[in-house]
């Protein structure tokens, strides 16, 4: 292990300790036609991954929920307010959470004190993916980590491994943003 990664998951593990926790993007409250299995979303009754949109609506006919999946993994998933008004939105990439906003009812935004505990959980799979050499996978996790406000994240993006290219580091720094709505598609 050379120095930065000991350095940095030093300061991960000292973090960690003193903030434990496991928190996940909720179920959809009716799966219907579909059910999950280690992580993946199948069409119910058959071992056929699920790709497509589910909708909930109110009694009322106004849209509740909506969760987006393909090839059996989540993509997104949005409530609404009875207004009308956009509640919670999560965005996931390879099925995990990657970032969680929330809003009240007249649209101002709402601050989520489990964002801590996400970006830990960020960071480390971006650390446990670099240690198997997987340099723009683990740096993608690094930046979304740093996105949610990670201090040991925003570290190790100021020092990249020696073998990591500049195009890597420019893929997964793409790749992150656009999995936080920073993309200019």
């Amino acid at each position: 292990m050379n120095g930065w990664h000991t350095f940095l998951t030093g300061m991960f593990l000292l973090a960690a300790a003193c903030n434990r926790g496991n928190e996940a993007a909720p179920k959809p409250k009716s799966t219907g036609p579909i059910t999950e299995h280690n992580g993946l979303w199948y069409a119910a009754g058959t071992s056929n991954l699920f790709s497509g949109t589910l909708a909930h609506k109110y009694a009322n006919g106004t849209q509740s929920a909506e969760s987006v999946y393909t090839n059996g993994l989540k993509l997104s998933q949005r409530e609404w307010h009875t207004n009308g008004v956009l509640k919670s939105e999560y965005l996931f990439h390879e099925g995990q959470l990657t970032i969680r906003r929330s809003w009240d009812a007249q649209s101002k935004r709402q601050s989520w004190r489990k964002r801590e505990v996400l970006a830990e959980e960020q960071v480390q799979r971006g650390f446990d993916l670099i240690d198997q050499g997987e340099l723009v996978a683990g740096y993608v996790w690094v930046h979304l980590a740093a996105a949610n406000g990670q201090p040991v994240a925003k570290q190790a993006l100021q020092q990249f491994p020696s073998d990591m290219t500049d195009d890597q580091k420019t893929e997964a720094k793409s790749i992150a943003d656009q999995l936080l709505g920073r993309s200019e598609d």
